[in-house]
């Protein structure tokens, strides 16, 4: 299966139909439909399933016999819009195979139509969940205009028919489709049942019976599922380019400049070796924090390849400067196999609101915040006190030499004098008559001590 959905032309309609300008116009609906109801997931598997052409009873309802005389199949019925003109037709077939079931939906409509409509072209899902197709036909001598469409839940497929006459389809089509997707009968999936858990470290939240979770340094906590997995909380330190060149140790273990949340999180997913190289990690939307101000933060919506599978992640990404050379990375983010990403969404985004650390580790993350604004003031006192130091000295120094004063200390007594004559023939000529190193000159690092 193709990672992209797929579309189909068959080209013996194509080469042989004659479309007029109406056929040309509703060729461009069917695209506004597909972006309407095409689903926007891709996947690389496919698993083949069991599947019966036949209709499938969707109620305890018999056929449904129309104005005209004609009656749908079995599990299918009619409305009229209130225009007056046009129908929408819904009802179900069995098996969980979206084209499949699209072609036999329309099969099953060749006696209420004047035969099988005609496809024209379809689009299918890369997994095969929802279909659609542009068809012509007739109904009752008229040619007709349609679309159809088909979503598998579990194990019957929905389908949504519109259709109208071939010279009002252009103008009715898109009132048609909207009422369609309304009467859709709504998605009665099995949500799964949360459960509070308390992690060893005080850390709470709540998520299904089937997820696991464990807690990591800081209020920090990690957990996995059967619909994605989370970690929430991780905060590591990173060193700019210009800073790890400097060092005389080794290479720091994560490395990235500072500025960018978007581009930071491409390498530093590289260098965690997260991904095999900062362009597997596909930014697909971003936002900024606006509430977020020690750093630039962003809200990420990215997609990578990750151990060979293709997974989407909904992140938060905090930054800020801790000291000369140096920031933090802040993650919170949850993940799941993009085919799936869109429907696990909600139950990620329940697991990741409810997370909350324990006082404990809240008060412990308020002292390291204050320890480390109180290390970035002293780090900055000092290279104040520093830069102050060396200009005193450098002034110092500079009117030694014009003046020619530049002192010579007693080093047993601490003395200090400033000879007329050349500084080193003075200590020399000291020395010799004290018999041992008793004079220095004095070093230009101690003028002002």
């Amino acid at each position: 299966m193709p990672n992209s959905p797929r579309q189909i032309f068959p080209k013996t309609l194509l080469n042989n139909h004659k479309h007029s300008p109406v056929t040309t116009s509703v060729f461009v609906l069917f695209l506004a439909l597909l972006l309407l109801l095409a689903c926007k997931r891709s996947s690389t598997s496919y698993s083949p399933t069991t599947y019966s052409p036949s209709p499938g009873p969707t109620s305890n309802v018999g056929p449904v016999t129309t104005g005209g005389g004609r009656s749908l199949p079995e599990g299918f019925r009619s409305q009229t819009p209130p225009a007056g003109h046009g129908e929408i037709i819904t009802g179900g077939m069995t098996g969980n195979v979206a084209s499949p079931a699209l072609w036999a939906a329309l099969n099953s409509l060749s006696t209420y139509f004047d035969g099988k409509p005609q496809v024209l072209g379809a689009i299918v899902s890369a997994d095969d969940d929802e279909a659609q197709a542009l068809f012509d036909g007739n109904k009752e001598g008229q040619p007709v205009h349609g679309i159809a469409y088909v979503q598998a839940r579990g194990s019957q497929c929905v389908v949504a028919i519109v259709d109208d006459r071939a010279d009002q389809f252009d103008q009715s089509s898109g009132d048609l489709v909207r009422l369609a997707e309304q009467s859709l009968p709504a998605t009665a999936e099995p949500q799964p049942q949360f459960y509070r858990v308390t992690l060893s470290d005080g850390t709470t939240l709540e998520m299904p019976g089937s997820w696991t979770a464990e807690s990591r340094d800081n209020g920090a906590v990690t957990g996995k599922g059967p619909e994605g997995a989370f970690d929430l909380g991780l905060d590591v330190q990173v060193w700019t380019p210009e800073a790890a060149a400097q060092s005389p140790y080794a290479r720091p273990p994560l490395v990235s400049a500072y500025g960018d949340p978007g581009r930071e999180l491409q390498e530093l997913w590289a260098e965690m070796r997260i991904v095999d190289s900062p362009e597997s990690v596909r930014i697909v939307e971003r936002a900024p924090v606006s509430w977020w101000t020690s750093g630039p933060g962003e809200i990420l919506h990215v997609q990578a390849t990750v151990q060979g599978v293709q997974a989407e992640y909904l992140i938060m990404m905090l930054t800020g400067p801790i000291g000369p050379g140096t920031w933090h990375y802040y993650y919170s983010g949850v993940s799941s196999v993009q085919s799936s990403f869109n429907k696990n969404l909600p139950i990620l985004l329940r697991i990741w609101k409810s997370w909350k650390t324990s006082d404990e580790i809240f008060q412990k993350r308020l002292m390291q915040a204050a320890e480390s604004m109180q290390a970035t003031a002293r780090i900055i006192r000092e290279a104040n006190g520093f830069r102050q130091d060396a200009m005193e000295r450098s002034s110092i120094a500079w009117d030694h030499i014009v003046r020619g004063t530049w002192p010579i200390e007693d080093q047993q007594t601490h003395a200090r004098y400033a000879p007329q004559q050349d500084v080193s023939v003075v200590v020399r000529q000291l020395n010799e008559s004290e018999g041992y190193e008793r004079w220095h000159v004095v070093p230009y690092e101690q003028l002002n001590r």
